[in-house]
Protein backbone atom coordinates (compact mmCIF):
# COMPACT_ATOMS: atom_id res chain seq x y z
CA UNK A 1 0.00 0.00 0.00
CA UNK A 2 2.87 2.22 1.03
CA UNK A 3 4.92 2.02 -2.46
CA UNK A 4 1.29 2.82 -4.19
CA UNK A 5 0.70 6.32 -1.92
CA UNK A 6 4.51 6.60 -3.16
CA UNK A 7 3.93 5.86 -6.78
CA UNK A 8 0.49 8.28 -7.17
CA UNK A 9 2.60 11.13 -5.42
CA UNK A 10 5.05 11.30 -7.90
CA UNK A 11 2.44 10.91 -10.64
CA UNK A 12 0.63 14.24 -8.97
CA UNK A 13 4.07 15.88 -8.74
CA UNK A 14 5.12 15.64 -12.45
CA UNK A 15 1.51 16.20 -13.52
CA UNK A 16 2.30 19.45 -11.64
CA UNK A 17 5.41 20.38 -13.16
CA UNK A 18 3.97 19.85 -16.67
CA UNK A 19 1.07 22.03 -16.50
CA UNK A 20 3.09 24.53 -14.81
CA UNK A 21 5.64 24.66 -17.63
CA UNK A 22 2.50 24.62 -20.20
CA UNK A 23 1.37 27.60 -18.67
CA UNK A 24 4.89 29.45 -19.20
CA UNK A 25 4.03 32.43 -21.97
CA UNK A 26 4.99 31.83 -25.48
CA UNK A 27 8.84 32.57 -26.65
CA UNK A 28 9.64 33.64 -30.25
CA UNK A 29 12.72 33.32 -31.99
CA UNK A 30 12.50 35.93 -34.30
CA UNK A 31 14.68 36.03 -37.19
CA UNK A 32 15.63 32.60 -37.03
CA UNK A 33 17.88 33.08 -40.07
CA UNK A 34 19.18 36.55 -38.33
CA UNK A 35 23.36 36.60 -38.31
CA UNK A 36 24.76 35.78 -34.82
CA UNK A 37 28.31 36.26 -35.99
CA UNK A 38 30.68 37.85 -33.29
CA UNK A 39 32.12 40.93 -34.67
CA UNK A 40 35.71 42.12 -32.84
CA UNK A 41 35.17 45.85 -32.52
CA UNK A 42 38.56 48.24 -32.18
CA UNK A 43 38.59 47.89 -28.42
CA UNK A 44 38.40 44.08 -28.33
CA UNK A 45 41.66 43.56 -29.98
CA UNK A 46 44.25 42.14 -27.18
CA UNK A 47 47.33 43.54 -26.97
CA UNK A 48 50.16 41.71 -29.14
CA UNK A 49 53.86 42.33 -28.49
CA UNK A 50 55.85 43.73 -31.58
CA UNK A 51 57.43 41.57 -33.86
CA UNK A 52 61.04 42.15 -34.91
CA UNK A 53 61.70 40.84 -38.39
CA UNK A 54 65.25 42.01 -38.24
CA UNK A 55 65.25 39.90 -35.24
CA UNK A 56 64.22 36.75 -36.85
CA UNK A 57 65.42 33.20 -35.50
CA UNK A 58 65.35 32.26 -38.78
CA UNK A 59 68.01 35.08 -39.65
CA UNK A 60 71.08 33.86 -37.21
CA UNK A 61 72.77 31.71 -40.05
CA UNK A 62 73.52 29.15 -37.09
CA UNK A 63 75.07 25.92 -38.26
CA UNK A 64 72.23 25.28 -35.17
CA UNK A 65 69.45 25.49 -37.45
CA UNK A 66 68.05 23.32 -40.34
CA UNK A 67 65.29 24.55 -42.65
CA UNK A 68 62.63 22.12 -43.06
CA UNK A 69 60.08 23.79 -44.52
CA UNK A 70 59.21 27.79 -45.80
CA UNK A 71 55.77 27.35 -47.61
CA UNK A 72 52.22 29.62 -46.56
CA UNK A 73 53.97 32.10 -44.40
CA UNK A 74 55.50 29.58 -42.21
CA UNK A 75 58.78 28.46 -41.32
CA UNK A 76 59.37 25.00 -39.75
CA UNK A 77 63.35 24.15 -38.92
CA UNK A 78 65.12 21.93 -36.01
CA UNK A 79 67.33 23.22 -33.96
CA UNK A 80 69.88 21.40 -32.60
CA UNK A 81 71.75 23.63 -29.30
CA UNK A 82 74.88 21.43 -27.87
CA UNK A 83 75.85 21.70 -24.02
CA UNK A 84 77.54 25.08 -23.08
CA UNK A 85 76.22 26.28 -26.37
CA UNK A 86 74.74 30.54 -26.31
CA UNK A 87 72.26 31.18 -28.79
CA UNK A 88 71.79 34.95 -29.19
CA UNK A 89 68.79 37.43 -28.71
CA UNK A 90 66.61 36.27 -31.26
CA UNK A 91 62.74 37.24 -31.85
CA UNK A 92 59.41 35.24 -32.63
CA UNK A 93 56.51 35.75 -34.12
CA UNK A 94 53.41 34.04 -33.44
CA UNK A 95 55.11 29.99 -32.83
CA UNK A 96 55.04 26.47 -31.96
CA UNK A 97 57.76 24.33 -30.33
CA UNK A 98 58.14 20.80 -29.96
CA UNK A 99 61.07 19.13 -28.05
CA UNK A 100 62.47 15.91 -29.68
CA UNK A 101 65.52 15.50 -26.97
CA UNK A 102 65.14 17.34 -24.18
CA UNK A 103 67.69 19.18 -21.62
CA UNK A 104 68.26 22.32 -19.31
CA UNK A 105 68.85 25.51 -20.72
CA UNK A 106 69.38 29.52 -18.81
CA UNK A 107 66.92 31.23 -20.98
CA UNK A 108 66.58 34.98 -21.39
CA UNK A 109 62.95 36.47 -22.29
CA UNK A 110 63.48 40.19 -22.91
CA UNK A 111 59.66 40.60 -22.15
CA UNK A 112 59.73 39.43 -18.79
CA UNK A 113 63.47 40.74 -18.54
CA UNK A 114 64.97 37.95 -16.46
CA UNK A 115 66.75 34.95 -16.86
CA UNK A 116 65.23 31.11 -15.60
CA UNK A 117 66.41 28.15 -15.46
CA UNK A 118 63.82 25.90 -17.73
CA UNK A 119 63.98 22.21 -18.23
CA UNK A 120 62.42 21.01 -21.48
CA UNK A 121 61.58 17.16 -21.19
CA UNK A 122 61.50 15.24 -24.46
CA UNK A 123 57.87 15.62 -25.67
CA UNK A 124 57.64 19.19 -24.79
CA UNK A 125 55.19 21.22 -26.94
CA UNK A 126 54.19 24.84 -26.92
CA UNK A 127 51.98 27.45 -28.63
CA UNK A 128 52.82 30.46 -28.48
CA UNK A 129 52.90 33.97 -29.05
CA UNK A 130 55.72 36.63 -30.44
CA UNK A 131 58.50 37.67 -27.87
CA UNK A 132 62.48 37.81 -28.26
CA UNK A 133 64.63 35.20 -25.85
CA UNK A 134 68.55 34.41 -25.69
CA UNK A 135 70.21 31.58 -23.93
CA UNK A 136 72.43 28.58 -23.33
CA UNK A 137 72.06 24.71 -22.93
CA UNK A 138 73.94 24.59 -19.01
CA UNK A 139 72.73 20.94 -19.50
CA UNK A 140 74.68 17.59 -20.75
CA UNK A 141 72.79 16.84 -23.74
CA UNK A 142 72.29 18.59 -26.78
CA UNK A 143 68.84 20.29 -26.93
CA UNK A 144 66.75 19.66 -30.13
CA UNK A 145 63.64 21.01 -31.16
CA UNK A 146 61.68 22.05 -33.83
CA UNK A 147 60.11 25.38 -34.10
CA UNK A 148 57.54 26.88 -36.81
CA UNK A 149 57.25 30.43 -36.94
CA UNK A 150 54.19 31.34 -38.26
CA UNK A 151 53.51 34.76 -40.66
CA UNK A 152 50.77 36.32 -40.59
CA UNK A 153 49.61 40.37 -40.76
CA UNK A 154 49.64 42.10 -37.59
CA UNK A 155 48.40 45.38 -36.45
CA UNK A 156 51.47 46.61 -34.28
Amino acid sequence: MRQIKCNGFITVIAASLVFISCNQPETKVEGATADTTMVARAEDKPAIPAYDPAMDSYNMQSEAIKKLKDTLGIKMYEVSIKPGEIFPLHSHPDHTAYVLQGGKAALYIKEVGKTDTVDFPTGFSIVSGPFSDSGKNIGKTTIKMVIADIYRPRNN
